[in-house]
Formats: C-alpha cells, sequence, structure tokens
C-alpha cells in the first residue's frame, strides 16, 4: 500500500491556524490536552510579532486522528526585496509526524497544504536529510544558495554527541570518563594556544545592538536576499524561539523550545578608534553559531582569530560557520581545534526570483538565526 493509500485509509482531519488564531488556540482547551504540541509559546510569540506576518498567514497545519495530534507542519512569513518588488512567502520550519503515523505520506500531505496555503511560494533550510528528500520529491525546490561553511570542536562531549550515550547507567558512566578525559586533554591543547591582539583592533560585545551597530548591519543591504535592518534584528534579539521559561511545554513539543543556556552577542570592531566592522553570533549549550557578518575583507583573519579566542576562552564545544572567508580561514589554521569539518546546507525555494544570482547570503537567513 503507497502512502497516499495509508493516507486516505486514516482519513485525518486536517486543521490549519492563521496567525489571526494562534494566540487564541495556544491557550485553548484543546491545545492544553495535546500530548505533543504544534508550537511553543515562544515561539508562537515570535510568529505573532514577525515584522513580515500578516493575519490571514497560515502558520500552522495539524492532522488529526480521532482528535489526537499525529502530525503538524509550522510556517512564517518571510519577505525579500527583488528589482520588481516585495515577494512574501513562507519559511518551512517544523515538521513532525508521530512514531506510530510515519511513513503514510502524512508529511507529504501537509506539505502540499502548505504550498496551496502559500501560494506555492516556499522556503526551508537547516533541514534534516530525510526533510530534504521529502521536499525536493515534490520537484517544487531548488537550491538558491549552498553554504560553504566548517564546524569546529575544542570541548567537544560525547554525551551530546553519540545518540546512545545516556541509553543506561552504564553507557552514561563510561562516555562520562571518556569526556573527562578530552576536557583534560582540550584544556592541555588550549594553554598552548596564543592570541596575539592587534593593538588597533579592538573587539566590543554586546548583547544587543545599538544605533552604531544597526547603522552597520544595514549596510550593503541591498547585495543581500534577506536584507534584515533593524525592524527585523529587534524582533529576533526580543523574541527568540529558544526559553528558559515555560519547561511544562518542553516534553510535549518535538522541537527547541527551552534551554537554561541560550544568548545572542553583538560584536562591533573597531579599527584606530573607528568602527568598522560587526557580527553576531549564538551560544546555546556550548554550540555558537555565526549568524551576520558585516566587515572590510581585510578583517577577516582578525575577525577569524576573535572568534577562536572567544570559544577556548568560554570552553565552547562547538563553532559553526557559514561564511566561506571565515571558514577557510579555519581549515588552514587548525590548532587549537580537535576538529574541522566541512559543512554546510543549502537554501531552497518553490519560485522564481528576478536576478537571483547577483544577492548575498548571511550565515543566519532563514530559521537558523532562531536555533
Amino acid at each position: 500500500m503507497d502512502r497516499k493509500s495509508n493516507c486516505e485509509t486514516l482519513n485525518p482531519e486536517i486543521r490549519k491556524i492563521r496567525l489571526v488564531e494562534l494566540d487564541e488556540f495556544i491557550h485553548s482547551e484543546k491545545f492544553g490536552k495535546f500530548q505533543h504540541v504544534p508550537i511553543s509559546p515562544s515561539r508562537a510569540k515570535s510568529y505573532l510579532e514577525n515584522p513580515h506576518g500578516k493575519p490571514e498567514d497560515v502558520a500552522l497545519i495539524l492532522a488529526l486522528v480521532d482528535n489526537k495530534l499525529v502530525a503538524f507542519r509550522s510556517l512564517f512569513a518571510g519577505e525579500i526585496q527583488t528589482k520588481n518588488g516585495k515577494i512574501r512567502f513562507g519559511w518551512c520550519s517544523g515538521n513532525w509526524v508521530h512514531p506510530d503515523f510515519r511513513r503514510k505520506g502524512l508529511s507529504k500531505m501537509l506539505l502540499e497544504e502548505a504550498w496551496s496555503a502559500w501560494n506555492g511560494k516556499l522556503m526551508f533550510t537547516n533541514y534534516a536529510p530525510e526533510s530534504e528528500k521529502l521536499y525536493l520529491e515534490t520537484g517544487w525546490f531548488s537550491p538558491i544558495h549552498q553554504f560553504e561553511g566548517v564546524r569546529c570542536w575544542l570541548f567537544p562531549k560525547t554525551v551530546k554527541l553519540m545518540a546512545g550515550a545516556k541509553r543506561n547507567r552504564v553507557s552514561t558512566f563510561f562516555f562520562s570518563l571518556i569526556d573527562i578525559c578530552i576536557a583534560g586533554y582540550s584544556n592541555l591543547n588550549t594553554l598552548f594556544y596564543s592570541y596575539f591582539k592587534n593593538p588597533d583592533i579592538r573587539f566590543e560585545t554586546h548583547s544587543f545592538p545599538d544605533e552604531e551597530t544597526y547603522q552597520l548591519l544595514e549596510q550593503n543591504n541591498q547585495n543581500y536576499l534577506f536584507a534584515r535592518g533593524a525592524e527585523e534584528w529587534n524582533w529576533i534579539f526580543q523574541h527568540p524561539w529558544i526559553s528558559e521559561m515555560n519547561r511544562e511545554i518542553a516534553g510535549k513539543y518535538p522541537f527547541s523550545s527551552c534551554n537554561g543556556s541560550f544568548k545572542y552577542e553583538t560584536v562591533k570592531v573597531w579599527r584606530n578608534n573607528k568602527l568598522v566592522a560587526t557580527f553576531i553570533f549564538s551560544v546555546r549549550e556550548g554550540h555558537l553559531k555565526t549568524l551576520f557578518f558585516q566587515y572590510p575583507p581585510e578583517l577577516n583573519d582578525e575577525i577569524a582569530r576573535y572568534i577562536k579566542w572567544y570559544g577556548v576562552k568560554q570552553k565552547i564545544e562547538r563553532i559553526t560557520v557559514y561564511n566561506s572567508a571565515i571558514a577557510r580561514f579555519f581549515l588552514d589554521h587548525k590548532f587549537p581545534f580537535l576538529r574541522v569539518k566541512r559543512y554546510g546546507q543549502k537554501i531552497y525555494n518553490s519560485f522564481n526570483i528576478p536576478g537571483i544570482e547577483k544577492y548575498k547570503f548571511q550565515d543566519g537567513d532563514g530559521d537558523s538565526v532562531f536555533t
């Protein structure tokens, strides 16, 4: 029996939640009774505050069987400025099927509903391999950018990296011992790392962009497809998806929602007391991800060295960078990383973008900036 036949046999109830209905929905009795929920309160708040969102936007598509949530897809509005004007579209940003209902065609059914709800204008990135396969099977999507980045490990923890590390007490104890050995080696390794500061260059770290930073953030925005300005960055910083609150939802929501260690960092770069560059990264449970860069090319190595030094100082477990110039520096200067691996994803879209070949991209484009 094929997946379409499986779906027809299930005959799920499909329900669409529009942005104007979202707040009422997450506070409803039905939402509270779900064994698994389709959105966290912090993500719902972010969707509602999205400067590109409109009340009629479909934010959630649910599949229910006997009033039980068995699958969902979440979307939020994006916007690009092209030579022919603005184009709104939906970012595919969450797809889940209950384990008992997988391989029955529900993911494809909900994707088709999303396609219809957003008039065939969808994008996705930050995906798992199985999700990418589903999207590409439709024939609707094509890549518009390939990130050529790296992932680097400084103080890795096998209890996080190995799927079976916490299977039982014995495995937890065994991998914990391995992590103690790795930590000892990493600490010894970084003792031999020296960060020689350029006296003409000064770095300032802030938790939130200021007016000076916003002016730099918006420089050359016309060259970027997702030209995030002050309004978008205010939304991102003020309404993150990761929250220390609402921990009771953590076991019911299958994606990132609650975390005791998540922050954004904005770095201002001064050369001879003149502000010349800025970049943004996030740190979540020891994982540093770069999100945005605005700097003159001659400062590439200085910024790469600073990121490496920050990782050593803060004992960061791993660093993910999509900026190709920074990535090349890390590949050429691996010490004191324990491992440097080429790493990258693509951005896919389903509609025509005039002049797409002229645009540039940033590490945090799409929903990567939130997770």
